[in-house]
């Protein structure tokens, strides 16, 4: 058991583990480079998204994550921006409907509260989709979060709970002393601890890397607009129909024909597309996104990403052409080749928990475990999936990967 605790980057999972850590009596000090919620958990569309995890580790996590948002509602000092409506991936050809009903059939199989909806259902859930939207599958157990508010509770938990969080703190290199991780470098000087935990996200490559480790997690960028406040007319978080080809519980149906499935405009500007919207309280319409793979942290928007932005969300949601834009930006998920993190002590007093291309359902969640971990208790998850020592693919700038 660890009496104090270092962590390493202030966004879900770092604030996270900081709160639970901190509730238990631990002594913990949190470092964040810029300010908490500066990296992914600050520039994402805020889907907590049950709807495509995988069977195993992903969707065992994901549900309890779920559930750990209603607990830390009632929990946390400050409120944060929730909203349980549901999500849902549509379809607007008549021939996609058949792998629908297929992947329908198999989540109800792996538990989730999944259907399959009309046409009519859709747009009445969706306001700006095209009118010629066949129908969508449906999970109630999605939700949406305005992320950056989450962050900011779990930091004022923290704080409340004793723990110190200091920003404007870069992490350098660690500090290894007798076989064991002690502390780390930083520009504000060095800094000690019983365990160090690592939850850095998509700068966790080349932070350990700096300490002689190779911890395969790669980047995803993510392009993103969001409209003026506009009245309420997107109730769940919504995917587009080209969003089933990043998933292999798609791609592995009997009945999935990628040829159904292939987008103009991805291959005409050779940027995935996830096609998205999601409407937060403020009226605001947040649409996305198109995804690339740099070689290092990249937080700025291209024109070429945004064009295609503009081109497909003009094409499958007409209802928002007239929409003012306040404000574009980029975000970098963090995964690994497996998609599913890092979550595990790698190194004597060195806890790594990265690689949360799903963070927004399993980051607080994994912070929790975390905080099992550091008090030496028996972990709600099974966490074979995760472990360190597993088999993992080098991370290559530039590859497309999917779930």
């Amino acid at each position: 058991m660890s009496s104090s605790v270092l962590v390493v980057g202030g966004g879900l999972v770092g604030t996270s583990t900081a709160y639970f850590a901190a509730r238990e009596g631990l002594n913990v000090t949190l470092l964040e480079q810029k300010h908490v919620a500066y990296g992914a958990s600050g520039r994402n569309p805020g889907f907590v998204w049950l709807h495509c995890r995988n069977p195993g580790w992903a969707l065992d996590v994901s549900l309890k994550g779920r559930d750990l948002y209603d607990q830390l509602r009632h929990d946390l000092p400050v409120p944060f921006e929730f909203r349980a409506e549901g999500g849902l991936i549509y379809f607007h050809d008549d021939r996609q409907e058949a792998v629908f009903k297929e992947f329908v059939a198999a989540r109800q199989a792996d538990g989730l509260d999944m259907s399959l909806i009309d046409g009519k259902e859709v747009k009445s859930l969706v306001g700006p989709v095209r009118n010629d939207v066949v129908g969508a599958s449906f999970c109630a157990n999605d939700a949406q979060i305005n992320t950056p508010t989450v962050v900011a509770a779990l930091a004022a938990g923290a704080r409340a709970e004793g723990a110190r969080l200091q920003e404007g703190v870069t992490v350098t290199k660690l500090i290894v002393a007798d076989g064991r991780v002690i502390g780390v470098e930083t520009n504000e000087g060095n800094f000690f601890a019983d365990t160090v935990v690592i939850a850095t996200g998509a700068w966790t490559q080349k932070l350990m890397q700096a300490s002689g480790y190779d911890v395969p997690v790669g980047r995803e960028r993510l392009q993103i607009m969001a409209t003026k406040p506009l009245p309420r007319q997107i109730r769940p978080v919504v995917y587009g129909p080209n969003a089933t080809k990043a998933y292999s519980l798609f791609r592995n149906l009997p009945s999935w024909d990628d040829e159904l499935f292939r987008s103009r405009i991805e291959e005409e500007t050779g940027f995935s597309l996830l096609t998205l919207a999601s409407q937060r309280a403020n009226g605001e319409i947040l649409i996305g996104c198109p995804m690339d793979y740099p070689g290092d942290v990249d937080l700025f928007p291209t024109l070429g990403g945004l064009s295609a932005l503009t081109e497909d969300i003009l094409a499958d949601f007409p209802g928002l052409r007239g929409a003012g834009i306040d404000r574009v930006w980029a975000g970098v998920l963090p995964f690994t080749s497996d998609m599913v993190p890092i979550v595990d002590e790698i190194f004597p007093g060195l806890i790594v928990g990265a690689g949360h291309v799903f963070g927004n359902s399993s980051g607080p969640m994994t912070g929790k475990l975390i905080s099992q971990m550091l008090l030496g208790e028996q972990l709600e998850v099974d966490m074979t999936e995760v472990r360190w020592n597993r088999e993992l693919d080098p991370v290559i700038p530039g590859h497309s990967v999917q779930w």
